[in-house]
């Protein structure tokens, strides 16, 4: 997966994961912590919501990765195309 392809995913893996935030009121993050806990009953709309969740931390690791690689690797300044010169 290219780095274009691997941001594009995880923009709509979040798209996703709001609309079960705004459904529920609840950050997906609290939602996973508390199916950790075994504090929510299973049902198959959930099952849905933790594994967009779980894919999505999956491609963030990936794309942490990837960038901390770029850095390792790269000698020149980055410039990003938001930055304002110095």
């Amino acid at each position: 997966m290219t780095m274009d392809e691997l941001i594009r995913s995880i923009h709509t893996l979040e798209n996703h994961l709001q609309k079960f935030e705004e459904k529920y009121e609840l950050r997906s993050e609290d939602f996973y912590r508390l199916v950790a806990e075994d504090k929510i009953d299973q049902t198959e709309e959930f099952i849905e919501w933790l594994g967009v969740y779980e894919i999505k931390l999956k491609r963030e690791k990936a794309y942490a990765r990837r960038v901390a690689e770029m850095l390792a690797t790269t000698r020149i300044p980055l410039r990003l195309p938001l930055a304002e010169p110095a």
